[in-house]
């Protein structure tokens, strides 16, 4: 098969590797370089280890050719992690096949238009049409198969009540952090004695917190009020931890943000959000849900990312309205393959922990079926085909590689990695 793979992070670039080795005609497109998302938030260090970022493949080839890798047990950071997959895209069996600095316009069927042929087997005969952006200008290229791993970081969700934008964020969103800020290098004066309104109580907000607090420990004028939507759990913590979860790194970081809820500098503003922002000389006004409002001098709205869905426009795709991952990959399927992978529940999700962890939900589950999608031969991988829900890890991701093969060569035995991953 031909198969055009988008997207030139840890997935995008496990998906084309695989399907070279599995004997397909794979090209991968990526519209910066190779990682480059990752390098955006290289300073930040991931909560697992080098043992669940690397695939069993990547690591099995890269040891033959003699790298030498990180030890296993090591929690790399994104730079560490862009590094590696720099390395693996070095391998021969992807020479030729990496197309960075080019990106992907649309996707549309060569002579078929989205209200044709549905559940008709004459569209998956139809090959997949790519416009293409890059160094030589625009181009038609032709493909049987696509895999969209374009991730989510680049379509961050609003710090607005519902997840709206809420009066005044658009025209300030250049200002506001949605991504991660380098607390502890770059971006250090911007925090050091300073004031900072953090919104959202996922992983990205955790970490934000944490380095600040840091700060904190030398400065006592630096200070944080952390508004967070939901209520906190009976014993006052923000972060329900799962008792099963396999990720130490998690569980620890949910751990240390829990324990700033009293800490003396940190205003903690439970079942509260953000109604608008101002900025005048320089500092922000937040005005909240509490009647309260806050001047201060960032704005960090770590409030969760959504899927690009622009590349589906004309294809026979529809998102789930809860998740808006693609709409074969319902919410309750979604965390049920998270506990079958022993990864535990998305912070978005934790409130539904129980009715998740219910036997009917996690067994005789087929994840292949979870990528199948009403457009023929074409899979959603990564993050983005979790929607919203930010329970995705790399490993997850391996095994989805692995299922899209054998559902696009019809071939349930093929195995790349062994049985016991």
């Amino acid at each position: 098969m031909k198969i055009a793979i988008i997207g030139g992070g840890p997935i995008g670039v496990e998906a084309a590797l695989y399907g070279a080795l599995a004997g397909q005609d794979v090209m991968l497109f990526e519209r910066g370089r190779i990682g480059e998302n990752l390098r955006s938030w290289g300073y930040v260090r991931l909560f697992t280890e080098w043992e669940r970022n690397r695939s069993p493949l990547s690591l099995r080839l890269l040891s033959e050719r003699g790298d030498s890798l990180a030890p296993a047990d090591v929690c790399p950071t994104g730079d560490e992690l862009a590094d590696y997959l720099h390395r693996v895209i070095s391998l021969p069996v992807l020479r030729s096949r990496i197309v960075p600095q080019c990106e992907i316009m649309s996707i549309t069927r060569e002579g078929a238009l989205k209200s044709d042929f549905w559940d008709d087997a004459r569209r998956a005969r139809k090959q997949f049409r790519l416009l293409t952006k890059g160094i030589g200008g625009e181009r038609v290229r032709y493909f049987d198969a696509v895999i969209d791993a374009t991730g989510v970081y680049e379509t961050p969700n609003y710090a607005g009540s519902g997840g709206a934008p809420c009066p005044g964020e658009i025209a300030l969103r250049n200002s506001i952090d949605y991504a991660i800020p380098d607390v502890a290098g770059h971006d250090r004066t911007r925090f050091w004695n300073k004031h900072a309104l953090i919104v959202g109580a996922g992983h990205s907000a955790a970490s934000t917190l944490l380095a600040i607090a840091d700060l904190m420990e030398h400065s006592s004028k630096t200070r944080v009020t952390w508004v967070v939507r939901r209520n906190s759990a009976s014993t006052g913590d923000i972060y329900r931890l799962d008792p099963n979860d396999i990720s130490s790194g998690r569980r620890k970081l949910g751990e240390r943000a829990n324990a700033l809820v009293n800490h003396p500098q940190v205003d903690v503003r439970l079942q509260t959000q953000v109604q608008s922002l101002e900025k005048h000389a320089g500092r922000f006004i937040a005005r909240l849900s509490d009647n309260t409002s806050v001047d201060c001098d960032t704005v960090c709205a770590h409030t969760g990312f959504r899927p690009d869905e622009s590349l589906w426009r004309e294809l026979q795709i529809s998102s789930h309205p809860a998740t808006g991952a693609p709409s074969w990959l319902l919410a309750n399927h979604l965390n049920a393959a998270n506990a079958k992978a022993g990864v535990g529940l998305s912070t978005g999700y934790a409130e539904k922990l129980e009715e998740f962890q219910r036997p009917e939900n996690v067994e005789n589950l087929d994840s292949r079926e979870l990528l199948r999608l009403p457009e023929p031969n074409f899979l959603v991988l990564g993050i983005k085909s979790y929607g919203r829900d930010a329970g995705f890890l790399m490993q997850n991701g391996f095994r989805q590689v692995r299922d899209a093969y054998q559902l696009l060569l019809n071939d349930n035995t093929l195995d790349l990695y062994g049985a016991d991953f």
